[in-house]
């Protein structure tokens, strides 16, 4: 046999590796592509409720999305719950996660945010779609019409910081937008109205007069002699608000934390709604004086405004007023900081006593 023939039998032997060779860079290209990325994951997750490019925005690093959750409970609708986790064999990647649920909660309950933090810290959005982001977590109330015996909420929680606030936000918006639709319980837009943000990202001085911005409001007398007062929260007044008065003692820990007093204003009509239909709402009177709505036993209270809609105002006491009280008899007894913030938040927020009917 001549060698010219044999070589010439080789040759597809070659070419045959080769074939092989670009198949396996291929396969191992698809399955980076399968496990790094979101080339070939769903558009949506959770059962069509929660779009998988918004996720890849909201959680940080790079990595494939994988969900657990059906969807909506059709028996009910606080019953669903979701899990979309974010990993890479990527070395350094790490792993982080979004959980979505639904849930019945009484009408003040997300203006808490859970305390943890304590509202001060997060931005919220009002108008066609009320809410609230910070770094660890969301939530949009559900229009009326798809509430249960009490109002329903869509939670957000990730295991890591957001990488974005406003696209958390677009995030729980869009989701609580597909709950609606898919239930036929309302109309909600796609992206949420503009965020309010805390006036500053720390604590700073009260103003004398002007305590976290409401005209009138004064720490003299309400605090230990001597004492710097710090305040944080969002610039009054606007529709969803909160501040929070913190001592710059020895205090730390949970204790500082947690705050000397904490202040909330809504004029929010969903969240209004809210509260008035919670059951331990009756009719009473505000530290003012006015007649008003007690909710829950004296949690907060919805002031009539001879202007416009509502004014709902709560005051609550942190563990720096607890511990501050052992040690200074003089201190004012709880409900004395009531009627202050009440008269200078109604100021400030536009909410003058109707007339006597």
């Amino acid at each position: 046999m001549s060698t010219a023939g044999a070589a010439g039998r080789t040759r597809p032997a070659w070419k045959v590796w080769a074939v092989v060779a670009a198949v396996v860079v291929v396969i191992a290209g698809l399955l980076h592509a399968w496990r790094n990325t979101n080339v070939l994951t769903a558009d949506r997750l959770c059962g069509d409720l929660v779009s998988a490019e918004q996720v890849d925005a909201v959680l940080p690093g790079s990595g494939r999305l994988d969900a657990e959750g059906d969807g909506l409970d059709g028996d009910d609708l606080t019953d669903t719950t979701c899990r979309v986790e974010k990993s890479s064999v990527v070395l350094g990647s790490g792993e982080s996660g979004l959980s979505v649920r639904l849930s019945g909660v009484r009408g003040y309950d997300p203006l808490a945010f859970e305390s943890e933090p304590y509202p001060t810290g997060a931005s919220y959005f009002t108008g066609e779609v009320t809410g609230g982001v910070n770094a660890y977590k969301a939530w949009v109330m559900l229009p009326e019409k798809c509430w249960t015996d009490r109002p329903v909420v869509a939670e957000f929680s990730v295991d890591e910081p957001a990488a974005d606030r406003t696209a958390f936000a677009a995030l729980a918006t869009d989701t609580a937008r597909t709950i609606a639709a898919r239930t036929k319980c309302g109309d909600l837009p796609e992206k949420p109205g503009t965020l309010v943000s805390p006036r500053s990202d720390a604590a700073r001085p009260v103003s004398e007069g002007q305590v976290c911005g409401l005209d009138g409001l004064t720490v003299a007398g309400q605090v230990p002699a001597g004492t710097k007062v710090l305040e944080e929260g969002q610039k009054a007044p606007t529709d969803l608000w909160f501040c929070k008065l913190t001592l710059d003692d020895e205090t730390s820990g949970f204790v500082r934390a947690d705050g000397f007093m904490k202040y909330t204003a809504t004029r929010d009509p969903l969240l209004i709604d809210a509260l008035r239909k919670f059951p331990g709402t009756e009719k009473g009177r505000a530290p003012d004086g006015r007649e008003a709505d007690i909710v829950d036993k004296g949690v907060g209270f919805i002031l009539p405004c001879a202007d416009g809609g509502p004014l709902y105002l709560a005051v609550e006491s942190g563990q720096q007023y607890l511990e501050a009280s052992k040690r200074h008899e003089d201190l004012p007894k709880r409900d004395a900081y009531g009627a202050p913030f009440t008269k200078a938040a109604a100021k400030t927020f536009g909410c003058a006593a109707p007339a006597a009917g």
